[in-house]
């Protein structure tokens, strides 16, 4: 940024209008090196309003010369208006009011008498003091210089001042905006964390309803099936038919091999019935849908019938039994009733034609229902041997076996 020079104004008499111009000759220098520009009112222009043109230049000038003298003294319109404006700026520090002594008169008393004043010890230029009077000007001329530049200084200082302070003011004015834009953030994120704990909320309740909704429609379900359940038991009590079932399946066929004995036709014969019992014998499979509604009055009708005719060994309810009491441990249940071999890492699940069809069997080791075939969404899944508890065991417990 360019150095702008300080403007200087002349106070004087008219009267001392040659002492003015020699001092001018010597702050010419100081022209040149643009540190100063001078004004006084004979630069105003033809037409210009003088006393406009003055107090502009009064009130904008940076340093302004006081040439004292008698006649100065004497002019009303430097002593009520120049003088007075002058020592005003000074107090106010936006200025430096130099009085320079160009003529002998007492002035002490005066608003500018405690202001350092040029020439030196205030000897007057006009005075047997100097041995002329260019020395007279020479050294008001370098206390010019020395005010100017002691001005220069402050003004550089001030301006840098203000520099820092309006860069300090816009770091302050970007931490405030930095603050405030985070507090917006964390309104923001707080906000939108009430959002999603709201629609959170929402889905917990919604899936909360829905499970009662489900609780209560399986409560009815397996009222409803116990009420069927109750109605055939006291049909078969009063027929004395044993062979009850909800979809007309006729277990005699199933009954009879029981009685006989002959646990592996009874095995199989029990896939039969339990497809036609869930009207599945074109499909040769269940899917999860017909193992859901799997009629309870024919799961316990054949489960009673293996019950029976073992004297306990083989059924449901009694894989139910050992299931449970190996805590439902799917491992620990195949080798309890015989459907596993080996141990620890080495064991492996019998194939059908290895296991035992006999009474001598472990307990719980039939029915298996031989290769039994159950289908969930697109995928069918072959499951030998493992219907009793594997793929009946929601619908054991919801029938109560």
């Amino acid at each position: 940024m360019p150095e702008v020079s300080l403007k200087l104004f002349f106070s004087y008499s008219h009267k001392d209008e040659a002492l003015r111009d020699e001092l001018a000759k010597h702050l010419t220098i100081l022209e040149w090196q643009g540190v100063i520009s001078s004004w006084h009112d004979r630069r105003i222009l033809p037409g210009e309003e003088w006393d406009y043109q003055i107090n502009d230049n009064l009130n904008t000038a940076d340093i302004i010369l006081l040439l004292i003298s008698s006649d100065f003294l004497f002019s009303k319109y430097c002593w009520d208006v120049e003088i007075k404006k002058a020592i005003e700026r000074h107090h106010a520090g936006k200025a430096c009011v130099i009085p320079v002594i160009l003529r002998s008169v007492d002035w002490s008393g005066a608003p500018f008498a405690k202001l350092q004043a040029l020439p030196k010890n205030a000897e007057p230029v006009v005075s047997r003091y100097w041995h002329n009077q260019d020395e007279a000007f020479t050294d008001v001329a370098r206390g010019i210089r020395a005010a100017a530049e002691k001005l220069k200084k402050q003004r550089d200082e001030q301006r840098q001042k203000q520099e820092a302070d309006k860069l300090r003011l816009r770091e302050q004015e970007e931490e405030t905006r930095k603050l405030q834009q985070q507090e917006r953030e964390r309104l923001r994120l707080q906000e939108q964390q009430k959002e999603a704990d709201r629609l959170q909320t929402q889905e917990a309740e919604r899936l909360q309803r829905q499970q009662e909704e489900q609780e209560q429609a399986d409560r009815l379900q397996r009222q409803r099936e116990q009420e069927k359940a109750n109605k055939l038991r006291l049909q078969q009590q009063s027929t004395g038919n044993d062979l009850l079932s909800e979809k007309g399946v006729d277990y005699t066929r199933l009954r009879d091999i029981l009685k006989a004995g002959n646990w592996k036709k009874a095995d199989q014969e029990t896939l039969a019935v339990i497809l036609k019992a869930s009207d599945r014998e074109q499909e040769g499979w269940l899917d999860s849908k017909s193992i859901d509604n799997f009629p309870c009055t024919d799961l316990r009708t054949i489960d009673q019938l293996w019950v029976k005719y073992s004297d306990g060994h083989f059924g449901f309810s009694v894989q139910k039994r050992i299931w449970e009491s190996v805590g439902k441990d799917y491992e620990k249940f195949g080798a309890s009733i015989g459907w596993q071999k080996g141990i620890f890492f080495n064991k492996e699940w019998l194939e059908y034609s290895d296991l035992t069809f006999t009474i001598n069997s472990p307990q719980g080791h039939l029915p298996t229902a031989n290769e039994f075939k159950v289908r969930f969404n697109t995928f069918t899944f072959s499951l030998p041997f493992r219907v009793g508890v594997g793929v009946f065991f929601s619908r054991i417990e919801t029938c109560k076996l």
